[in-house]
């Protein structure tokens, strides 16, 4: 298996390798199975093929003895030469110089913190005398022999510490692992589960595999919640941790994995504090205030781990010695440990365990707790958390008919928050109800205006009767999210925007978070109407506070969908560029705050499909399809499915298309009238590809409705498309609506509508330029295509000669160095980077390893340097980049690999 990843610190290591570097070596440091010796194996493989290498290895039997880890060389000595430490310096220095025969020497030695005195001080003195070079891996660095301390406060080495492996990182060990694709999901939940690290996470993805939490469907390995793991790997990965041991404590870890915190005071009467301590010097607990002092373990995922080796007997054994407390324990913890050892749950627990389960996107155990509870009916709520799970797992049916035995059961007519609360899951209910009829009916929001209206009574009514202000506001906030979230799901635009312009005008009186998501639903009605320029303004105003993690008033499972909205609303409204610097700008920087899991796989997919690239959008379109199929709570898959389709059969691949439009018809649509139309004109584009001859009606009779309905974005991208399939009566119609709108994809359309219907090439090179510099690759290679063929048959030579000289300047077939250089000037410096590694013939996958990124951000840069350099291909941009390549190419250490 190739090495992969890691790439800032092989770069690190080779430089130590210098001659002219200031250091001699490196400690790298990382937890066991990190890959410490993988990568020191890796950087002399690549950087040390020359050199003489010193494999040294320490341990606690050789640490026992006096030069015990070199034992293998001493041997060699001359009696004489063994007699002292001094002499044996002398005499290993000489052994190892003899037969380096003039190389480079290294010496590489593994668990350097198990090294006796002696091997330590040879070892360092060869560093400080400059004889040798040194890569030292460590478990512990504050256990490393005080030779090699002293080696590194001094400078003469460097370290390095091995971080957790990024879930792209992660995806790429996986994939060479597993054989096949992965969804980014499953990638990501394997990575969580074994914390980057790359021993874990290959023993964990055996265990997901064995018990089919992760199954091949259709050519990928996706994720299937439904499926639980017992970790059998994982746990004798992790044994070690456990070793030595006393029965009391491994039983009081075995307690805090089943109930997640137990009260210190408790922990006490059982245990010695003496046992206590060393667990938490050794890292496996750690102590929490939850009003009072408790314990919980140090690593969450060694909590899972050990839940799974317990079975229903030993559970009933561990509860009757020691029942959790609901003042300190984790609420689903305590929960999925009663009913697992056959006890019942109070009605307080089975709520605040739904409602724990529900915040951390567990929507199954949250409907089981709440169900546990034989009353739950009778509870506000409980009802609320359990429509809420439904919801989730796309049960709006179920949902709304949990809320309505609700109130045939609960006649008090008490008025509560979640009163209030259980409006707004009734109102998203009946939108997910509405999501198939919608998108050929009006697409009203009528039928839930008076549930917000009763949630406004409501809401009123308690603040008569002395809710607290922070609760009034609070509720007033969810109502106004839920309220606008109805409004453009049902395609009411303009209604949208009258109501929540003056919401995002009061500033961040109401919190900055809360703000920055009333103005994603701001920028969607606006871009999806005629503001399509504020809407862009707003969103590069947005984008920074919605990948903030430190906004206090906005969590995860808010900002997530709120930047994939601001990301689809830019693709409609023809921005790619704009989208793919928001959705690239986090590149190597994964994890809290970037937009992960398979809703960053749509995205970028889609932006593929928007700009024309079939191949790219399909690696990523393919697997997301593959698991939303399994999973998909937020009703996705139509239009994945639809779109797949599209750029499947822009690959040439017609059945893999008709099967993806067979996926689209046979699922629920989703509940967006947006998504539902980006659905729509993707299928048209499809179908046409596929043959049909109905395309030009089929988008007419969109833009009409786009019309009527007032999203003139779609309006505009239904007849471009219908001029670009050839229909140019289309054209008048496609230059007086782009008229009335705002923003840069209107006058592109407006240019290549002059164009288009006056055959003239140089409005449709000026809309060609347009569509290149906003990521339109494909729109803008067809255009010039089209703008040369009609200038050829004019007899339009200066145009002719005009767009060829054009070509020539992208290709570089005569322009010199400067030129070049010039061109190169235009990117990042990122992106001169993966430009001159691409054009050498370096496998996307390569890059992405060099440069510890993943392939896809890889992609991302390659669509801005195409666009940039005015490029269709590697080809051209190898092309472009002869003429300073043969200068590039002795410093370039990119290996050469396959498209």
């Amino acid at each position: 298996m190739p090495f992969l990843g890691r790439s800032g610190l092989i770069q690190a290591m080779a430089d130590c390798l210098k001659p002219e570097s200031a250091v001699s070596g490196c400690l790298v440091v990382g937890d066991s199975g990190t890959g410490k010796s993988a990568l020191i194996r890796h950087v002399l493989s690549v950087y040390g093929g020359a050199a003489y290498v010193v494999n040294v290895r320490g341990s606690a039997f050789a640490g026992r003895t006096p030069f015990g880890a070199l034992t293998f060389m001493l041997s060699e000595l001359e009696p004489e030469s063994a007699s002292h430490p001094v002499l044996i310096l002398r005499g290993l220095t000489e052994l190892i110089r003899e037969r380096a025969a003039g190389r480079q020497v290294i010496l590489a030695v593994d668990n350097a913190e198990e090294l006796d005195e002696f091997s330590a001080m040879v070892l360092s003195q060869m560093v400080v005398n400059r004889s040798a070079h040194m890569f030292a891996a460590f478990r512990d660095f504050s256990a490393a022999p005080a030779e090699f301390m002293g080696l590194w406060r001094e400078g003469l080495l460097t370290r390095l510490d091995l971080e957790p492996m990024l879930p792209s990182e992660c995806a790429h060990l996986l994939e060479a692992n597993l054989r096949g694709p992965i969804s980014r999901a499953a990638a990501e939940e394997l990575a969580s589960a074994s914390g980057g690290n790359p021993n874990m996470l290959l023993a964990v993805a055996e265990d997901y595999r064995e018990c089919g939490r992760v199954k091949s469907m259709d050519g990928v390995w996706v994720l299937d919640k439904t499926r639980h793991c017992t970790f059998p790997r994982l746990y004798a990965a992790m044994a070690v941790r456990l070793t030595g041991l006393s029965a009391g404590q491994r039983e009081l870890l075995d307690l805090l994995a089943l109930s997640g915190a137990l009260p210190l005071e408790q922990v006490l009467e059982r245990l010695d504090s003496l046992e206590v301590d060393a667990l938490q010097e050794a890292g496996l607990l750690q102590l929490q205030h939850r009003g009072a002092p408790a314990l919980s373990l140090g690593d969450p995922a060694l909590g899972t781990v050990l839940r799974g080796q317990l079975d229903s007997g030993r559970r009933r054994e561990l509860l009757e010695i020691m029942v959790p407390d609901t003042a300190v324990a984790l609420p689903s913890h305590a929960a999925e440990w009663l009913l697992s050892a056959g006890a019942k749950l109070s009605a307080p627990l089975a709520l605040s365990a739904g409602r724990a389960a529900n915040a951390a996107g567990d929507p199954e155990a949250a409907q089981e707790y709440i169900e546990a509870d034989p009353d739950y009916l009778s509870s506000t709520a409980a009802v609320l958390e359990l429509s809420r799970a439904q919801l989730r797992r796309g049960n709006a049916a179920q949902a709304a008919d949990a809320i309505l035995r609700h109130r045939s059961f609960d006649e008090t007519g008490i008025v509560s928050p979640d009163s209030v609360r259980l409006l707004l899951v009734e109102a998203a209910s009946g939108c997910r109800a509405l999501a198939e009829q919608q998108f050929v009916a009006s697409g009203s929001a009528d039928p839930h205006a008076a549930l917000f209206g009763d949630a406004d009574r409501m809401l009123a009514e308690l603040r008569k009767q002395g809710l607290a202000h922070r609760e009034a506001a609070m509720l007033e906030r969810e109502l106004v999210l839920e309220r606008a979230r109805c409004l453009t799901q049902h395609g009411q635009y303009s209604e949208a925007a009258s109501f929540l312009s003056g919401i995002y005008a009061r500033g961040d009186e109401n919190g900055r978070g809360f703000r920055a998501l009333v103005g994603s639903w701001l920028c969607v009605a606006w871009g999806m109407s005629d503001r399509q320029s504020d809407a862009h303004e707003l969103a590069a105003a947005l984008w920074p506070i919605l990948t903030d993690v430190h906004q206090p008033d906005l969590d995860e499972g808010q900002a997530a969908p709120a930047q994939a909205r601001i990301l689809h609303v830019l693709m409609v409204t023809g921005a790619l560029d704009a989208a793919a610097d928001f959705l690239y700008q986090d590149a190597g920087t994964e994890g809290d705050g970037s937009l992960g899991g398979t809703l960053r796989e749509v995205c970028e997919g889609m932006l593929h499909a928007f700009a024309g690239r079939g191949a790219a959008a399909i690696a990523l379109l393919h697997p997301a399809a593959t698991q939303l199929a399994v999973f998909d709570p937020d009703g996705l898959q139509h239009t994945v499915s639809a779109v797949a389709a599209y750029c499947a059969a822009l690959q040439g691949q017609y059945e893999r298309a008709e099967e993806h439009l067979r996926t689209a018809d046979a699922v629920p649509a989703t509940p967006s009238w947006a998504l539902q139309r980006t659905a729509a004109h993707f299928t048209v584009l499809a179908w046409n590809l596929l043959g049909s001859e109905d395309a030009h009606e089929a988008l007419a009779e969109l833009a009409a409705k786009d019309d009527a309905r007032g999203a003139g974005a779609y309006a505009v991208l239904s007849l471009l498309s219908a001029v670009r399939l050839g229909d140019t009566a289309a054209a008048q119609q496609l230059l007086d609506t782009a008229s009335v709108l705002q923003g840069r994809f209107a006058r592109l359309c407006e240019d290549y509508a002059k164009g288009a219907a006056g055959c003239d090439p140089q409005q449709l090179l000026l809309a060609s330029d347009a569509a290149a510099a906003m990521g339109h690759e494909l729109f803008a290679r067809d255009t010039g295509e089209r703008a040369l063929e009609i200038a050829a048959g004019s007899g339009d030579r200066a145009t002719v000669r005009f767009i060829h000289r054009s070509r020539r300047l992208q290709s570089g077939e005569t322009e010199n160095d400067a030129e070049v250089e010039d061109c190169l000037r235009g990117l990042t410096a990122r992106e001169r980077v993966i430009a001159r590694q691409a054009a050498s013939g370096t496998s996307n996958k390569m890059i992405a390893a060099e440069l510890s990124i993943s392939v896809r951000t890889v992609e991302g840069h390659l669509y801005q340097i195409y666009s940039k350099l005015h490029v269709g291909s590697r080809r051209e941009l190898s092309h472009l980049l002869s003429a300073s390549q043969t200068g590039s190419a002795n410093q370039s250490g990119a290996v050469r690999g396959v498209r």
